[in-house]
């Protein structure tokens, strides 16, 4: 009998599918910057592989609040992780998260308004 093992190429093919439908919803909300990171950029996508996003966007809500509020909206049909920042809070980021900047020098843009 031959295994299926849901394996690299299904997987980059419904990350994909999933990524594009998230980047139209994106696209008509009121966000200033989305860059993706992670193994979908970096190409090491494996069977547990999920959708890493940064997004800025101007808000009052509390951190935790923002991420829900985008979780809602997307709607995901894979796992997400979603970082939710202010422009501000980013620039002050920027002087002292390493973490941040990596993702913002070697992410991939997907949205930029």
């Amino acid at each position: 009998m031959k295994v299926v093992f849901y394996g690299d190429k299904e997987r980059k093919l419904l990350l994909e599918k999933e990524l594009k439908r998230i980047t139209e919803i994106i696209k008509r909300l009121d966000i200033k910057k989305a860059v993706l990171f992670g193994s979908c950029v970096k190409g090491d996508i494996g069977k547990n592989s999920d959708i890493d996003l940064l997004i800025i966007k101007d808000t009052e809500k509390r951190f935790l609040d923002r991420i829900d509020e985008i979780i809602r909206i997307i709607d995901p049909k894979v796992a997400v992780d979603i970082l939710v920042y202010t422009p501000n809070e980013i620039e002050e980021l920027l002087k002292v998260n390493s973490f941040i900047k990596e993702i913002l020098k070697e992410g991939r843009v997907i949205h930029e308004s």
